[in-house]
């Protein structure tokens, strides 16, 4: 171990500790906790050695443990564990979009193991989620209980915890994405001026593979026609989502070709047609055509 690659690694290993006090104790900057990916990625590929990046995921552990908790210390852990991936892919010369896609399967199991690891210290995330959210509920119910609609308002409550109980593995897994997108963008900065790490496509080239459209249609189907499904209602919800980005990354297209519109304002559009449930739907039904023509031939 080279002195240089064992003072870069303690160096990183105090600013990931660091980023998890800070978000753990300042709750308007609770997200920079989830960006402790970076300096372990940046520990791997600067290093170019596995070992240093799971020494510094080891270190990183215990003194969130001695300075938040086992929980705290879970998800620091699980977190290190995109960083270490990350940097492996990054460092075998992987393309960004496969960084990406690797990364996040690996994430997604180490984030089961963090919840089987929780489990044996009886504690039960899911659980704890759902709790609080009918604990809401509750409260909502509480304000409301004179109210002549408040039959309406327990039914409605009813439904969203079900539907959330249901939900609940896709909205993991598209925490997990958005995670490790946002650290990759993060780190393809960093590492800019170093050039070891590729940028993602612009997102306005962001676009589904083509057999997931038929994937999506066959969901539908199976939804509607068949039987209503967990697995279904799950897999729906991730398409949907993945093809509401691919539509808005081709009114990004057609916004900057066709009209040449700036970055800000179009982003703002794009978040005002993500934020209203119709445009939303027809972002969604614009993805589905795009995976399926490849509209941007045409524009």
């Amino acid at each position: 171990m080279s002195s240089k690659n064992i003072v870069n690694g303690a160096l990183m290993v105090a600013v990931a500790v660091i980023m998890v006090l800070i978000g753990s104790y300042v709750p308007p900057l609770f997200f920079i906790l989830f960006f402790v990916s970076v300096p372990v990625s940046v520990v791997v590929i600067r290093n170019n050695s596995l070992l240093y990046g799971i020494l510094t995921t080891v270190l990183i552990f215990i003194a969130t443990f001695l300075f938040t908790d086992i929980i705290t210390a879970s998800i620091v852990a699980a977190l290190s564990a995109i960083g270490i991936a990350m940097g492996y892919f990054i460092k075998n010369g992987s393309t960004p979009q496969d960084v990406v896609i690797e990364t996040g399967a690996i994430s997604l199991v180490g984030f089961v193991g963090a919840l089987y690891v929780l489990k044996l210290f009886r504690i039960n995330v899911i659980k704890s989620i759902l709790y609080d959210y009918q604990q809401i509920g509750n409260q909502i119910l509480d304000i409301y209980k004179n109210s002549p609609d408040a039959a309406y308002i327990r039914n409605m409550i009813s439904y969203t915890l079900e539907s959330l109980k249901e939900l609940m593995p896709s909205i993991f897994v598209i925490m997990i994405v958005l995670i490790v997108l946002a650290n990759y963008m993060l780190l393809s900065r960093i590492m800019a001026r170093e050039g070891k790490v590729k940028k993602l496509p612009p997102f306005m080239f962001w676009r589904m593979p083509y057999m997931t459209g038929w994937i999506f249609i066959g969901a539908l189907l199976y939804q509607y026609f068949v039987n209503s499904s967990v697995v279904a209602s799950n897999l729906l919800l991730l398409l949907s989502i993945g093809f509401t980005v691919s539509g808005l990354s081709y009114v990004k297209y057609f916004m900057t070709k066709r009209f040449n519109v700036s970055s800000l304002i179009s982003d703002v559009i794009l978040v005002a047609l993500f934020m209203f449930p119709i445009t939303f739907s027809l972002m969604t039904l614009l993805g589905v055509i795009d995976t399926s023509m490849n509209l941007r031939r045409f524009t």
